[in-house]
C-alpha cells in the first residue's frame, strides 16, 4: 500500500480539538486515518440500511397479498371444520 500526503486546511479551533484527542491515536495522521475509515464505514452502513428499507417497501405489497391469500385459505378450512362440527362430523 502506498501512502500519500494530503494537505487539509482546518480552522485553529478544530485543530486544537483534534490535537487534544489525537494523543490517543499517536499522531494527527493516525487520528485522521481512523476518522476517515469511521466515516466511510458509517456511510456504507447507511447506504445498506436504505437499500434494505427500499427492498422492504418493494416487497410490502407482495407480502400483504401472500398473507391475505393465506388468511382466505385458513378461513375456508375453518368454515369446513366448523361445518363438520355442527353436522356431527359427517
Amino acid at each position: 500500500m502506498i501512502n500519500r500526503r494530503v494537505v487539509v486546511i482546518v480552522p485553529d479551533t478544530l485543530l486544537k480539538e483534534v490535537d487534544e484527542v489525537c494523543r490517543e491515536y499517536g499522531s494527527r495522521s493516525a487520528f485522521v486515518r481512523e476518522a476517515l475509515r469511521y466515516l466511510l464505514e458509517k456511510r456504507l452502513l447507511e447506504e445498506r440500511r436504505e437499500q434494505m428499507a427500499e427492498g422492504y417497501r418493494k416487497m410490502a405489497r407482495i407480502n400483504q397479498e401472500l398473507a391475505e391469500e393465506g388468511l382466505a385459505d385458513d378461513a375456508g378450512i375453518m368454515d369446513e371444520y366448523l361445518q363438520s362440527l355442527v353436522s356431527g362430523g359427517k
